[in-house]
């Protein structure tokens, strides 16, 4: 078969071309670097995904999706349903999407360098007659919805590191004074995050709103798959950090995110969800139709437990130095809901390093409570569409900002949250 011109393919496909070009030139100019095997993971994943879109029947394709749209509207058994929704996704998926998690990224099209100056003249300006310096400034790369910069500067004379946790400049930032609420809360508790410093809740000279809290030690391990090298006493050590974090008094303290446990707020999640869609002008195709049909059938009953949720649980929000997690990251996401939501996000991440009976054995110890079987699968469902649709939302984004992280989300993970969706409602094929 003959590779269709560049110029005669759609323009979002000749783009991805061309990221993966770039970053394929990148990885080449860094042989030796420990992220290169990741990286040309990351590429060559995209590039099966670009493939498989090449090759697909389109025909063949619709003619499935009208059978699942038929059978998900009828009242046929799940059984049938299952077979035509794992052969349309057959039918849409290259062979191989096994993929990690994207280590680094480039800047969020339109983000204003910083530099040390830049940074020196805020901290003077902000406690006037200090001498208060920034030396270095160093982006985190990788996240999507907000910037993070990595500052060394001396503070009252004491050098250390601080991290900026910014929305990007002109966005609005809602969550961002009660995600810095909720960090605050959870360090006065014990447990582990960066310790909070200060927010800064307007735009200012260093660009969008941020929140800084001083550097934690250790490293980044993992992906929103599960863990590198991370040992069994890691994943226990985890499990008892969400059990003391489900049994925190966080009463009164704002939240990033709305609560999400009854039967109502779930149901207007979902809403809410296709609503958002739709403004994106985003089409529902049938196999997230047929999953969103099946969470609204499926809403379990209000939870006897209401807790602080994470929100974002996967390994890729820990720190761990010397086989001990220093930090649990990024709490944007924060919001009342069932511990079993929790739980249920983690999953993935734990199954490679311990089997799960294991794992829940040790947090229903520590937190006096265990989950039901049922509520655990729905909550399954619910996080797998939850990350696909996010995925959509970056698939669209990728067109405006061209960041390499965000394609490998939005093709390389999105197909497969959706895959993992389907197993977790309707059974594998």
């Amino acid at each position: 078969m003959s590779v269709p011109d560049p110029q005669s393919l759609p323009p979002v496909t000749s783009r991805l071309l061309a990221s993966v070009a770039d970053e394929l030139a990148m990885v080449a100019e860094e042989i030796g670097d420990a992220g290169l095997a990741g990286r040309l993971e990351h590429a060559s994943a995209l590039l099966a995904w670009v493939r498989g879109r090449l090759d697909v029947d389109e025909d063949a394709s619709a003619e499935l999706a009208r059978e699942v749209t038929r059978l998900s509207a009828g009242a046929d058994g799940s059984g049938l349903l299952r077979k035509s929704i794992h052969r349309l996704l057959d039918s849409m998926r290259p062979a191989d999407t096994r993929v990690a998690e994207p280590s680094a990224g480039s800047p969020a099209a339109g983000d204003k360098p910083v530099s040390p100056v830049d940074v020196t003249t805020y901290l003077r300006a902000r406690r006037p007659g200090s001498t208060d310096e920034a030396h270095e400034v160093r982006a985190i790369l990788g996240g999507f919805s907000k910037r993070t910069l990595l500052v060394a500067a001396t503070l009252d004379g004491v050098r250390q590191e601080i991290v900026l946790r910014q929305v990007p400049a002109g966005r609005r930032a809602r969550s961002l004074a009660p995600e810095f609420e909720v960090v605050r809360a959870v360090y006065a508790a014990g447990l582990p995050v960066p310790e909070p410093m200060w927010i800064e809740p307007e735009d200012n000279a260093l660009g969008g709103a941020f929140f800084v809290t001083r550097r934690a030690p250790g490293s980044n391990v993992g992906d929103v798959w599960g863990a590198r090298g991370v040992s069994k006493d890691v994943c226990l050590e985890v499990a008892s950090i969400y059990a003391r974090l489900h049994q925190l008094d966080v009463e009164g303290v704002p939240m990033p995110v709305s609560p999400r446990s009854t039967p109502e707020e779930l149901h207007e999640m979902i809403s809410w969800q296709e609503s958002t869609l739709a403004k994106r002008r985003i089409e529902i195709e049938p196999v997230l139709a047929a999953l969103l049909a099946w969470l609204r059938a499926h809403v379990p009953a209000a939870p006897a437990r209401r807790s602080l949720i994470h929100g974002d649980a996967a390994f890729s929000n820990l720190l761990i130095e010397d086989g001990t997690v220093t930090a649990v990251l990024d709490w944007e996401a924060a919001h009342i809901g069932d511990p079993a939501e929790e739980l249920a996000y983690l999953r993935p991440s734990v199954e490679p390093v311990l089997p799960w009976e294991e794992f829940i054995g040790h947090y229903v110890a520590a937190a006096d409570w265990a989950p039901d079987p049922e509520v655990m699968r729905f909550f399954e469902v619910w996080s797998h569409v939850w990350r696909h649709i996010g995925c959509l939302w970056l698939a669209q984004n990728y067109d405006a900002s061209r960041r390499y992280a965000s394609a490998i989300a939005a093709y390389v993970h999105g197909p497969r949250f959706l895959a993992e969706g389907v197993t977790a409602a309707f059974g594998p094929p």
